[in-house]
């Protein structure tokens, strides 16, 4: 709903409202720079609604990481994804949703505003208004070191943030069926009294679509299709060709076995 007199926003889709807001100079930096005190953390309420669009386009690019992860795993041997699987895939998935939603909230003029990015530890993480501080987890956030710690127990002030807002995250469960597709998206604050929220995945799926056909820099790039094989490497003596290091013998057939036969 438009104030009286406010300009209206370009809008270029049902679910593709984020393209084109404009933020509005200084007033956009104004909210990470000085933030108005908080006395408590904000209702579930009004985290959902300064979060809503920004959920969005980060859960469109958790999917699209989820993709660029599968893709990757189906080069590889089935045992070999099964075993990569629980070892790399929620680092990879959460790193690849961090770093794209990074380079998306740091290109002027395309994403809702009032939104930041902020590397205290090289992790992208959101600012949204100075009323919350989002990051992205791929499994709740554990009290392991005094960061998680202050995190989980929304300290603001061990953390260094200015204002303190409330500390929000961002995780997603898989389908039970294959534990290869994003099926829900939660948006939870830990140590707040409110239940965690849903991002719709309609218009999360909506809106990678929607990026996908634009072709968007901040979305995963495709894998090369023609991959070439890996070149040989050269003797490190010249005089004498490469030899492989490991012998294996071929296991023995015991008596019984040949007794049986």
């Amino acid at each position: 709903m438009l104030r009286r007199g406010a300009r209206p926003k370009p809008y270029h889709g049902q679910h593709d409202s984020m393209q084109d807001f404009r933020p509005k100079g200084e007033g956009v930096a104004a909210f990470a720079d000085n933030p108005g005190p908080l006395d408590r953390p904000v209702s579930r309420k009004e985290a959902a609604r300064v979060l809503r669009q920004v959920t969005i386009g980060v859960g469109a690019l958790l999917l699209a990481a989820v993709d660029d992860w599968n893709a990757l795993a189906q080069r590889h041997s089935a045992h070999l994804r099964t075993t990569m699987h629980p070892l790399g895939r929620g680092a990879y998935v959460a790193a690849t949703t961090a770093a794209c939603t990074d380079v998306w909230l740091s290109t002027h003029g395309m994403h809702p505003p009032g939104h930041a990015v902020s590397k205290p530890f090289q992790w992208p993480e959101i600012s949204s208004r100075g009323k919350t501080y989002m990051t992205i987890h791929h499994n709740e956030l554990e009290p392991t070191n005094a960061r998680r710690t202050a995190f989980c127990n929304q300290d603001s002030e061990t953390l260094g943030l200015v204002g303190d807002p409330t500390h929000c995250e961002l995780t997603w469960d898989y389908d039970k069926l294959t534990d290869l597709h994003v099926v829900r998206i939660w948006v939870s604050a830990p140590g707040v009294d409110w239940d965690r929220f849903e991002v719709p995945m309609v218009r999360v799926q909506a809106q990678l679509v929607s990026w996908r056909k634009r072709a968007m820099k901040w979305l995963p790039g495709a894998l090369p299709t023609d991959v070439q094989a890996a070149a040989p490497l050269p003797p490190r003596d010249e005089q004498r060709r490469l030899q492989p290091g490991i012998e294996v013998q071929p296991p023995r057939r015991s008596e019984d076995t040949g007794d049986a036969e």
